[in-house]
């Protein structure tokens, strides 16, 4: 009996031992972060920088391509796309670039990953069967597929109240924006009576609106950033049409949107602009750019660290074993 006691104590510890050093370990950033991908050095690479462009920083070294960021909910971890497999799949790490991992254990294409709104599971473009847009936990179990997509279109963006997932499908040759109820496998089109070519959405804060990339043909044929509440009405534009402008990301507090443009000798850099007033700024200037992702530590509302009555519960549940 007093052996029982002393490996259950044991073990006790050892979990507690191991609650510890991961909340140290992946511990979230303090304050506000803009994560991004950069070819500023000759390969693409993961950085993270202040949302007014200071403290660039660099998270991952890999001689292989690294890109499409996303935050967690919580912003103790980083989702993004590498080429360290071969293929193009997903991989995740700590907030301070440690701890790598690869999602799935079997390797294959999957890019643009966003997060469900609880970090519980992912969405992505997938090649594998075919192409189409897929959920999975973000340990790369329980995989589902939950609407067709071609390769030229993707973008999935989870909404914020977990039901809808807004995405970009090729329709008649033409980037349709996308939206399917996850309960019922529904599809509708977003906008369906305006021109095509609209892409990257990404659901705002509170879920009330998308803001996306338009691209009119016949209509100065330049990108620009549009935002739209989700039934379709309200519909305006945010910014100057601008080459290249595409991947907008909302500030947690919902009212600015990081994104990226063509800027000098057509390289393409990150910008903000606030939403009301219409005023950018342009972030970064060195070499590529691109595709964002905001954080702000005081708008998680999600826990970030092992709830103690779940402790209490597996520990009632050993020690009824004596």
């Amino acid at each position: 009996m007093r052996m029982t006691r002393f490996f259950l104590f044991s073990c006790i510890g050892l979990v507690f031992t191991f609650v510890s050093i991961y909340a140290v370990d992946a511990r979230a950033p303090r304050t506000e972060k803009i994560v991004f991908s950069s070819n500023r050095r000759g390969n693409w690479d993961i950085y993270v920088m202040n949302p007014n462009g200071s403290n660039q920083l660099r998270l991952t070294q890999s001689p292989l391509i690294d890109v499409s960021p996303v935050w967690s909910p919580t912003g103790e971890q980083i989702l993004f796309v590498s080429g360290q497999s071969g293929a193009r799949d997903l991989y995740v790490m700590d907030a301070n670039g440690k701890r790598l991992r690869r999602v799935f254990g079997s390797p294959a294409h999957r890019i643009e990953p966003a997060w469900s709104p609880d970090g519980e599971r992912i969405v992505f473009h997938a090649q594998l069967p075919q192409w189409s847009i897929q959920t999975a936990t973000i340990h790369g179990r329980d995989l589902r597929i939950v609407a067709a997509a071609d390769p030229r279109g993707g973008n999935p963006s989870w909404s914020p109240d977990g039901k809808e997932i807004a995405y970009v499908d090729n329709i008649n040759n033409s980037r349709r924006i996308r939206i399917v109820t996850l309960s019922s496998g529904a599809i509708r089109t977003f906008l369906p009576n305006e021109s095509s070519w609209m892409y990257t959405p990404a659901w705002s804060p509170d879920g009330e609106q998308l803001a996306f990339t338009w691209y009119k043909w016949g209509v100065g044929d330049k990108d620009a950033l549009f935002v739209a509440n989700r039934n379709g009405t309200r519909l305006k534009q945010i910014g100057k049409a601008i080459p290249g402008t595409s991947s907008p990301a909302w500030s947690p507090a919902g009212d600015k949107i990081a994104y990226m443009e063509e800027a000098a000798e057509g390289n393409r850099q990150i910008a903000i602009i606030d939403v009301n007033t219409k005023r950018n700024k342009e972030l970064t200037h060195r070499g590529w750019n691109i595709t964002p992702s905001w954080f702000d530590p005081a708008y998680v509302t999600l826990p970030v660290a092992p709830q103690p009555h779940l402790l209490t519960t597996v520990w009632g549940k050993v020690k009824g074993q004596d």
